[in-house]
């Protein structure tokens, strides 16, 4: 998820940040409904996460909930840039930068919402960090800070950290089920490690990947123009879906997967046996 993703009416080109993916949505000019804001006033957009039963999008305007193709609904009242988003259950974690008008610091390091993004609490890292891809499972967290480009490591939900060296990566998965273990994208090739990156592998695949996500008993990843699944650590992957155009962002909860294939979003309810375009 390199580079910011600036919209336009043609994305397909485009990059987004936050679990660093590539390549979103065709966001138009069209005219709100109901209560939701018009998704063309948006600027850029960071990165887009599972939320229970929501998709959320980090955006350059805030965190705002993706209702369809033309309508977002913006989540809470403190407006900043949000770089980084990553999400635990209903806990959720962002970096960036302040809005206008914001006391926020600058930037604003490492932020976490316990009531779907209504109020922030400062966790650490203000004016020092600016996570622009930022993954977690529970006490493991990772960040890839913009300023130093360095690939930082907590194992106590954000509290301390430490430096594993420049990021080379372009997504993070961390196993929810043991501490230090996570795979990774890089290039997109995977790689794995079981001591948070102080020593890894790469994991032999004829797949290329673009992203992957990992929650309690789902390891899913896209990879051209499908969504697979692994159930021995990334050893072995099944085919699960294939969309009309090429994926770039796999994300999940415990009630629905979404896909970003093309411009569009493609969500499931059901496990992932189906999926329909949102």
């Amino acid at each position: 998820m390199p580079a910011e993703c600036k919209v336009v009416r043609d994305l397909k080109n485009c990059k987004v940040i936050g679990g660093f993916v590539a390549a979103l949505l065709l966001l138009g000019a069209n005219p709100a409904s109901g209560a939701g804001q018009d998704i063309g006033t948006l600027s850029h957009i960071h990165s887009v996460r599972a939320y229970g039963d929501q998709v959320i999008l980090g955006t350059h305007e805030g965190l705002f909930r993706y209702v369809d193709e033309k309508t977002v609904l913006l989540m809470g009242k403190e407006i900043f840039d949000v770089m980084g988003l990553a999400v635990f259950g209903k806990q959720l974690y962002a970096s960036g930068h302040p809005g206008s008008g914001s006391k926020l610091p600058q930037p604003v390091g490492l932020l976490s919402s316990a009531d779907g993004g209504k109020s922030w609490k400062k966790l650490g890292l203000q004016g020092e960090v600016d996570f622009h891809l930022l993954e977690t499972a529970g006490a493991d967290m990772y960040g890839a800070d913009s300023g130093s480009g360095n690939l930082l490591y907590s194992n106590n939900a954000g509290k301390k950290w430490t430096s594993r060296g420049k990021n080379l990566m372009s997504d993070i998965a961390v196993n929810p089920a043991k501490v230090g273990s996570a795979l990774a994208l890089r290039d997109g090739k995977l790689i794995s490690t079981q001591n948070s990156f102080t020593k890894m592998r790469a994991v032999d695949s004829i797949l290329t990947f673009s992203s992957l996500d990992w929650i309690k008993g789902s390891l899913l990843a896209t990879a051209g123009k499908s969504l697979y699944r692994s159930s021995d650590l990334g050893l072995s992957w099944k085919k699960m879906s294939d969309f009309p155009e090429a994926t770039s962002t796999v994300t999940q909860s415990s009630k629905i997967i979404a896909v970003v294939a093309g411009n569009s979003i493609y969500k499931s309810t059901d496990g992932g046996k189906t999926f329909k375009k949102m």
